[in-house]
């Protein structure tokens, strides 16, 4: 007699206005965490190759990305690209970091790390379009 759904009852305090903060600060984490996977799956990769490249791409990749990615991608860069731009290089870099795990030896590591990639990317394109209204 007296009772209520609670689907309805639960989903009435749930709104587009209220998860889509949560959600975009859950997706900026997920971007921060896919770089640092990103620069660990290269400096992994580099390491498995061969002497003497494994020093040369172990060090060498890694830091090309990491001063490429401060200089054009970083959000404080004086020289930052558009957003579209770093949307989809960004998604590249990780997805090549991927491969380069799948390349290493560890394609379940690669798998997960290029759908987080895919995920990541339809998150950060699904907010821009968002936040413009």
């Amino acid at each position: 007699m007296g009772r209520r759904s609670v689907v309805g009852a639960g989903a009435a305090w749930i709104d587009r206005a209220t998860i889509t903060p949560v959600v975009d600060m859950v997706n900026k984490v997920l971007g921060f965490l896919l770089e640092v996977a990103m620069l660990a799956a290269f400096l992994f990769w580099g390491f498995q190759q061969a002497s003497p490249w494994n020093l040369i791409l172990g060090l060498g990749v890694p830091a090309a990305v990491v001063v490429l990615w401060g200089a054009f991608l970083a959000p404080r860069s004086p020289r930052r690209l558009p957003q579209a731009t770093v949307s989809w290089a960004s998604l590249g870099l990780f997805l090549a970091a991927a491969a380069a795990l799948a390349g290493a030896g560890l394609p379940g590591w690669g798998i997960a790390m290029a759908v987080l990639s895919i995920a990541h990317f339809a998150a950060t394109y699904w907010f821009s379009g968002t936040s413009q209204g």
